[in-house]
């Protein structure tokens, strides 16, 4: 933000990133036209809410500027909002007001009046599914005048994962880094290789594809990053569930929509292509694929203590137990 901003902001939305953004642009911009300024951050739910906002917002002999942040305003009660109204009916020159709420009807009459007050509202709503992120993404990198293709993006979601602040984390350290520009999908795993943790569904993706090398990396890069005890049941869940969906893909018709497929697989769209693709890999080799579950099966005793009764393994003893399940399953032919 480079102009003045508003007098009054509403940061509307659930999304912690946006909001923490929008505060902090607010903030940075009134700094620029006044260094001395001071921030005052009020909860709407604290009991002294109201009084602490009289308190910020009162004109003072210096004509020090200010930044009110009043948060949750969809939590205020009837002194607060009465507080809020009478110090937007009369707001000194040198106050900037951010004002945030969840979003929903919560409060609405409140908001109503800020608006009516002026206030600019900036939308801070939750970026729901791999689609929107992938969008905003791609709105990051030209925030930073770079652009990344579209491979480079999956790949830089599929490393994070949908967690906002990292991903604005992940492409700023990209584009102070790296000089290439469109940034490729090589860019991205080189960058990452070995820093970002490895999830079960990484290794389950890598084993439902027949992929022998990426399954295995990615395992012993999960062992290294998480605790023993945690690897073993994450991964055969996450196991567990691609072979599900793998299966059901494979049950439906051939001409099915990919919604029909989506929904009874209980996937999201975009993934569906990617099962297909995994079910033309295992559809001419059912038998192995029938071994597979219950190897899978055995394996699930195997990483919680043993798969008889009274047998107890160590954590090494689990961890290799889960390695020769990865290894076995997602080799190219049968052991």
């Amino acid at each position: 933000m480079t102009n003045p901003p508003a007098r009054i902001t509403l940061a509307i939305g659930s999304e912690r990133v946006l909001v923490d953004r929008a505060v902090s642009s607010v903030s940075t911009a009134v700094r620029r036209i006044d260094p001395s300024l001071q921030r005052y951050d009020i909860a709407a739910n604290d009991e002294g809410a109201a009084a602490a906002l009289r308190e910020a917002t009162a004109p003072n002999l210096f004509g020090d500027g200010a930044v009110v942040v009043l948060a949750g305003i969809d939590q205020a009660d009837d002194r607060l909002a009465d507080a809020v109204r009478q110090t937007v009916a009369d707001l000194p020159d040198s106050v900037y007001l951010v004002v945030t709420h969840p979003g929903g009807v919560k409060g609405k009459a409140l908001l109503d009046a800020l608006r009516a007050a002026g206030a600019v509202q900036v939308d801070c709503q939750a970026v729901k599914g791999r689609a929107k992120a992938l969008d905003f993404l791609a709105k990051e990198f030209a925030a930073h005048r770079r652009k990344a293709t579209q491979d480079a993006l999956v790949s830089l979601y599929e490393s994070i994962g949908h967690d906002l602040g990292l991903l604005t984390g992940a492409v700023s350290q990209l584009c102070s880094d790296v000089e290439a520009n469109p940034l490729q999908a090589d860019d991205v795993r080189e960058y990452f290789a070995g820093v970002a943790d490895v999830s079960g569904f990484t290794i389950s993706d890598a084993v439902w594809n027949r992929q022998y090398v990426e399954a295995m990396r990615a395992l012993r890069m999960s062992m290294m990053a998480h605790d023993q005890g945690r690897v073993g049941p994450m991964t055969i869940s996450a196991l567990a569930t691609g072979l599900r969906s793998l299966v059901r893909v494979g049950g439906m018709p051939p001409g099915a929509s990919e919604g029909d497929v989506a929904k009874e697989a209980g996937v999201p769209p975009w993934k569906v292509a990617a099962l297909r693709r995994q079910w033309a890999r295992w559809s001419g080799d059912q038998r192995r694929l029938a071994a597979a579950v219950v190897a899978l099966a055995e394996a699930d005793g195997a990483v919680k203590g043993g798969v008889r009764e009274g047998s107890s393994l160590d954590a090494e003893q689990k961890l290799l137990a889960l390695e020769v399940l990865v290894a076995t399953t997602a080799a190219p032919h049968a052991p």
